[in-house]
């Protein structure tokens, strides 16, 4: 999955139909899910940290050997690239969280850099007419395909791995030579491996889906015991679910990715759990101290979200969502593209749904109210092109028959 948390919002185009560009982006957001498979945290972390240990240790190996590998500077460079790269790869992970930028970077260089190696040194091992196990090295790649990538990607890499190491035996060993006559028997193992592999990530696959059921199952009843102090907590949830869910496919989101921006939505004002009543049930005006209190919500949440990675995007949410596109919101004052793009998206969702309530503060609006209360708002409180997309949504009457007749979500799910 990508990182929902960095993406920006791409171009929308007008009317109710989708443009090229939003089809072409959903294809690619899809087609990575199912190759790549979700891009987890601590995998990526994982990932960073295997590289440099694999690549370290070949290095530390090779004067053991005596450079006794045909080819063998191919094999020490290729290493020392592979350490550089992994370093831009430790940034992107640990400090910038570009899970998905370094998912698929680190694939892509690896594939390039280790199999432009493995050509040149079985190119020289033919010239010498040396024999090797260093044809090992391929089983040790598509073994890790099985752990990192989705069913689908564990066995494309198989394929392309195993493809690669028959194209080279036949390239540069003749009939006859040991790498030759061996590629049949040698094949099968692979294509043997790489059913165990694609076995391997198939059950991650279900151990990951399992996981993200519990936590959503958790995020929900957490959520309602939350918004059961403050509001009609099933009705608020169910909309600003659905607001979200109908908003993410405008803008062009995959389905899945949609889901998880409306599950995360659910969790947008839990640090209200820490609010007294006092102040969150009051009917009138609230005091200077009392709106710090309430502003105060936001960090509480990051707090309650911070210490589990699964929450991520919930937590980015609980704390952003009232941040103004203007630089006037709070907690942290960001302004623009800054504000993370799911809180944006949620904070439409959130602002036209309290509009539409009732509160112990104010008397429900109509929706062509609450509709024009948010262009009034739109680039000063809210990302425009979010708060067009959403207005797009009321003319179209996606909103009237989310209102009508809200679906579940997860009863769309199961279907």
């Amino acid at each position: 999955m990508a990182n929902l948390v960095t993406l920006t919002v791409p171009p929308l185009n007008g009317g109710g139909r989708e443009g090229a560009f939003t089809r072409v982006q959903r294809w690619l957001a899809l087609a990575a899910d199912n190759i790549l498979g979700p891009t987890e945290a601590q995998a990526q972390r994982v990932d960073v940290i295997r590289r440099a240990i694999v690549a370290g240790t070949i290095i530390a190996i090779l004067p053991i050997q005596q450079m006794q590998i045909p080819g063998w500077p191919a094999v020490m460079g290729a290493c020392v690239v592979a350490l550089s790269y992994d370093v831009l790869l430790a940034w992107l992970v640990f400090a910038k969280k570009r899970y998905f930028m370094a998912n698929v970077l680190g694939l892509s260089l690896d594939a390039l850099i280790l199999m432009g190696a493995s050509f040149y040194v079985f190119r020289e091992m033919g010239a010498a007419g040396a024999t090797s196990s260093i044809w090992l090295v391929f089983l040790i790649y598509i073994v890790i395909g099985g752990f990192t990538l989705a069913p689908l990607g564990s066995l494309a890499y198989t394929a392309i791995w195993t493809s690669w190491f028959a194209l080279a035996t036949l390239m540069y060993f003749s009939a006859g030579t040991l790498y030759y006559d061996d590629l049949p028997i040698r094949l099968i193992f692979m294509a043997l491996i790489g059913l165990v592999s694609l076995g391997m990530a198939n059950e991650l696959q279900k151990k990951r889906t399992k996981l993200e059921q519990q936590n959503r199952q958790t995020m929900g009843m957490l959520a309602t015991l939350v918004e059961a102090r403050d509001t009609d907590a099933g009705a608020h949830l169910h909309s600003i679910q659905e607001f979200s869910i109908a908003l993410a496919r405008r803008l062009g989101f995959s389905e899945k990715d949609a889901r998880e921006i409306a599950y995360a939505s659910m969790m947008h004002d839990v640090g209200k759990a820490n609010v007294p009543d006092s102040v969150l049930k009051k009917p009138g005006k609230l005091t200077a101290e009392e709106r710090r209190i309430m502003r105060d919500h936001t960090a509480w949440g990051d707090q309650l979200l911070s210490e589990n990675d699964d929450f991520e995007l919930a937590r980015v949410v609980a704390r952003s969502h009232h941040e103004h596109w203007d630089g006037s919101g709070y907690p942290d004052g960001l302004s623009g593209p800054d504000i993370p793009l799911v809180a944006r998206i949620v904070a439409v969702a959130d602002i036209y749904d309290a509009l539409i309530s009732k509160r112990p503060y104010k008397e429900a609006w109509t929706q062509l109210e609450a509709i024009r209360e948010i262009e009034r708002i739109a680039g000063s409180d809210l990302d425009p092109q979010i708060a067009g997309a959403f207005i797009a949504l009321w003319h179209d009457g996606t909103i009237k028959r989310i209102e009508d007749s809200p679906p579940d979500i997860e009863h769309q799910q199961a279907a």
